[in-house]
């Protein structure tokens, strides 16, 4: 497992003595999730979000957590991305306006930023906001965390398509590459060329397929080939490209103009 993923995992499951912590996945078209309901903080801040979303007018929607940090040096001070899926349709200054006004009464509120995205029906409204935790109170309920893909820094999201793909490649096999192509059709399928160097032998590209796996239904087709003793070229095909989980990590840079609804 890559250290950003374990350190996601101990940064979330911060617990009181004595008190046993086991969270669940969940699985859906955007990604994979640990379904939390242990980190006091996190909870209340998603609770108030869910309830200021539901007065900028979106009464049907689905939350999610893309990123959520504590800062180490100040006390409560934290930071949250998320992501809101809902089938109505909201002004981004009017929901900008509902969550600072419902964080205000028991948090000290920061930035605020928000993008919103139609595709295929569907308004994506992706936020990132910095509080400090003023008055935190137990609550109780749940909120789903995003797992990340192998290779994926959530301090970098959201990417460009051709950035994710180059992180990916070289997180998972410690190399430097230029992906110089990218394709992904008419949105089912992706095929992408990178060119790396290598400063040492290369022993296996099966991390990379493992990667890649998160975003596709077949298994992904990966081809190696060497260019000079230095440098390999890494042709990657996939077929049945899971579209959708691509959304949390790219946000308003997706490319929607051919993609299958």
């Amino acid at each position: 497992m890559l250290l950003e993923a374990q350190k996601l995992i101990f940064d979330i499951f911060k617990k009181d003595k004595n008190d046993e912590v086991r969270e669940p996945f969940y699985a859906d078209e955007y990604g994979e999730w640990l379904v939390v309901s242990h980190n006091k903080p996190l909870i209340y801040i998603s609770n108030i979000l869910q309830k200021s979303i539901k007065k900028a007018g979106l009464k049907n929607h689905d939350l999610y957590v893309i990123q959520y940090t504590e800062d180490e040096k100040i006390r409560n001070l934290a930071s949250i991305k998320g992501m809101i899926c809902s089938n109505g349709n909201v002004k981004e200054l009017d929901l900008a306006n509902a969550i600072k006004n419902s964080l205000s009464d028991n948090l000290t509120v920061g930035e605020i930023k928000i993008f919103k995205l139609k595709i295929c029906g569907i308004l994506f409204i992706f936020f990132y906001i910095d509080v400090v935790v003023r008055n935190l109170k137990d609550t109780r309920g749940s909120v789903k965390l995003l797992f990340p893909p192998m290779g994926v820094n959530l301090y970098d999201i959201p990417y460009t398509l051709q950035s994710l793909i180059k992180n990916v490649i070289e997180k998972t096999l410690g190399i430097n590459c230029n992906v110089s192509e990218i394709d992904t059709g008419d949105g089912t399928r992706l095929k992408a060329i990178a060119e790396c160097r290598l400063q040492q032998p290369l022993e296996s590209i099966e991390p990379l397929r493992k990667a890649l796996e998160y975003f596709s239904l077949s298994e992904p087709k990966i081809s190696l080939n060497r260019t000079n003793v230095r440098q390999i070229e890494l042709q990657i095909f996939i077929n049945q490209l899971k579209t959708k989980a691509l959304i949390p990590l790219i946000w308003d840079r997706f490319i929607i103009d051919s993609l299958r609804c």
